[in-house]
C-alpha cells in the first residue's frame, strides 16, 4: 500500500463504525496519525485499538459534533498533542425519518448533519490549517444532498447544506491553501441499510435494482473516494461534490432501466 499520508494528522468524525471507521483505517494504513472522533467513545476506542493492532497510529476522542464548545475543545486537544490538523473528514451524521408534516426533530438533524461539519471545519481552520497555509477538508454528504428522498426532510435539507458549505469554504479558504471537497454516497452497505432491507425487503430490492451498476456500495468505495480527494493527487480539485453512487444520480429521469 502507498503512504500518501505518511506523518499527516487526520481527523475523521463519526469514525467508530461504517464509512468513518473504514476511512480511518485506510488513512492509518497509508501512514496517517488518525484521530477517531465519535459520540460513542467506547466503540471509537475499540476501533482505534484495532488500528494500532494493525500497525497504524490512532487515538479516539469523544465528541458531540453538534456542541460547538466541545468541538473546539477536541480540536485544540488534537493540535496540542500532534501540532496540527492536516486533513479533516466531516463524516458523522444521523437520519431521522418521518413525513414532513410530522417531522419534529428538524433542528436536531440540521445541528448534527450540517452545523457539526461547519463547527469542525472552523475549528480545524482556525486551530491549524489557516496558519499553516494548507489543509484538506472532505465533507460526506449523500445523494440526498443532490436530490430529494421522501420521508427525511431534515436529512435532505442538511445534506443540501453540506454541498453549499463545501462550495462556500472552498471559495473563501482557497487563499489559505485549503481545499474543500465533498463525497455524496449512494446507498451503501451499513447497519442502517440492512435494517431497511429487513423492514422492507421488496422495496429495498427494487431500490438496489435501480442502481445502474447493480449493487449497493461498500464502505470501501466511499473511503477510497475520500482519500483521493484528501490526497495530493487531487491537488487542483476544490469545491467539488463527487457522487459515489453506482450511477444513481446519472439516472436523473427516474425511468426504469431496460435490462
Amino acid at each position: 500500500m502507498s503512504k500518501r499520508f505518511s506523518g499527516k494528522v487526520v481527523v475523521v468524525t463519526g469514525a467508530a463504525s461504517g464509512i468513518g471507521l473504514c476511512t480511518a483505517r485506510m488513512f492509518a494504513g497509508e501512514g496517517a496519525i488518525t484521530v477517531l472522533a465519535d459520540l460513542n467513545l467506547p466503540d471509537a476506542e475499540k476501533a482505534a485499538a484495532a488500528i494500532v493492532g494493525e500497525g497504524g497510529e490512532a487515538i479516539a476522542f469523544r465528541c458531540d459534533i453538534a456542541d460547538e464548545t466541545e468541538v473546539q475543545r477536541v480540536a485544540q486537544d488534537v493540535v496540542s498533542r500532534f501540532g496540527r490538523i492536516d486533513v479533516l473528514v466531516n463524516n458523522a451524521g444521523i437520519s431521522i425519518t418521518a413525513v414532513a408534516e410530522r417531522y419534529d426533530r428538524f433542528a436536531q438533524s440540521v445541528a448534527v448533519n450540517l452545523c457539526g461539519a461547519f463547527y469542525w471545519s472552523r475549528a480545524a481552520g482556525l486551530g491549524s490549517m489557516i496558519a499553516n497555509g494548507e489543509g484538506a477538508i472532505v465533507n460526506v454528504a449523500s445523494i440526498a444532498g443532490l436530490a430529494a428522498i421522501p420521508g427525511d426532510i431534515g436529512y435532505v435539507s442538511a445534506k443540501h447544506g453540506i454541498v453549499g458549505l463545501t462550495k462556500a469554504l472552498a471559495v473563501e479558504w482557497a487563499k489559505y491553501g485549503i481545499r474543500v471537497n465533498c463525497v455524496a454516497p449512494g446507498i451503501t452497505k451499513s447497519d442502517m441499510a440492512q435494517a431497511a432491507i429487513d423492514a422492507e425487503p421488496v422495496f429495498m430490492a427494487e431500490r438496489i435494482g435501480r442502481v445502474p451498476l447493480g449493487r449497493m456500495g461498500d464502505a470501501e468505495d466511499q473511503a477510497r473516494a475520500i482519500l483521493f480527494l484528501a490526497s495530493d493527487e487531487a491537488g487542483y480539485v476544490s469545491g467539488v461534490t463527487l457522487p459515489v453512487d453506482g450511477g444513481q444520480m446519472a439516472l436523473h429521469s427516474g425511468m426504469p432501466q431496460k435490462r
